[in-house]
């Protein structure tokens, strides 16, 4: 059982578009690398569940509406802001909210401002989400409880090497256990292709070992070989006859019984 992520942001703003040297860049590559990432799976019928920023859906409004015409693909929510913008000190103060508040996301009250600022940018689109992943993989307990107390199921930041499924202030956890790949676009190329390699190889080890495989993969980062990864992932998994599901098939009816005796519904 194979479950394919990937998280999609807002561009930054101005200043920091200009500190990243991303002006050359469509503030839409992200979104528009999101389509040709869903496509690819659907062309293979392959399911998938992207994690969207708040911010994307009011500054990208009709795309994303188009995007969830697709019904491969699954919508969760990425925070609002990734951390990003004056709130963030455009990212300045984060390393600053994480010396005094032991986390990224920042003090109680702008966590809870960008929870119910990402809800309402969805439900401004009737779309109607039930996972989260936080920008970074960074939540706290706090966030977990409020994200249960607005409706949301299942968040996705743990990372471990073997499946983990278990619940948590009152939010079931879905881990990532394939290697994340949020560094790709710093590494030169050979370096790069070293990576595709290494990941290949752990694939089509891991997925004949474990009953199931969250992988997490950046659309926009997959668009830095035209995709073609991807689609090498796509089809290894596709000759071990590994079965493709959104996120939410784990907390389905029926479901959850089946994970906690089956799958190693771990504890924390």
């Amino acid at each position: 059982m194979v479950f394919i992520t990937g998280d999609v942001h807002h561009p930054p703003d101005f200043i920091k578009r200009l500190w990243y040297g991303e002006l050359k860049l469509r503030e839409d590559y992200e979104i528009k690398a999101g389509f040709e990432f869903v496509k690819i799976l659907s062309e293979h019928e392959v399911p998938c569940t992207l994690f969207i920023t708040g911010k994307l859906c009011d500054t990208f409004p009709e795309t994303v509406n188009a995007l969830l015409l697709n019904d491969n693909v699954e919508i969760g929510a990425h925070t609002y802001y990734a951390f990003r913008g004056p709130l963030y000190g455009y990212t300045l103060l984060i390393p600053v909210y994480r010396r005094i508040f032991g986390a990224s996301y920042g003090p109680k009250l702008l966590i809870r401002h960008d929870v119910f600022k990402t809800t309402y940018a969805f439900r401004k689109l009737r779309v109607q989400t039930i996972a989260w992943r936080t920008h970074g993989y960074e939540g706290n307990d706090y966030l977990y409880s409020l994200l249960a107390k607005v409706g949301y199921k299942i968040a996705s930041d743990c990372r471990s090497n073997t499946f983990k499924f278990f619940k948590r202030y009152g939010i079931f956890h879905v881990c990532i256990n394939m290697p994340v790949d949020d560094l790709l676009p710093n590494m030169p190329p050979k370096e790069r292709s070293r990576w595709y390699e290494k990941y290949l190889k752990l694939l089509n080890i891991k997925a004949k070992r474990e009953k199931v495989l969250v992988l997490q993969l950046h659309p926009a980062n997959m668009a830095l070989d035209d995709f073609d990864f991807l689609l090498k992932v796509i089809k290894t998994l596709l000759k071990l006859n590994a079965s493709f599901h959104k996120i939410s098939f784990l907390v389905s009816n029926g479901v959850l019984k089946s994970q906690r005796g089956d799958y190693m519904c771990a504890k924390p």
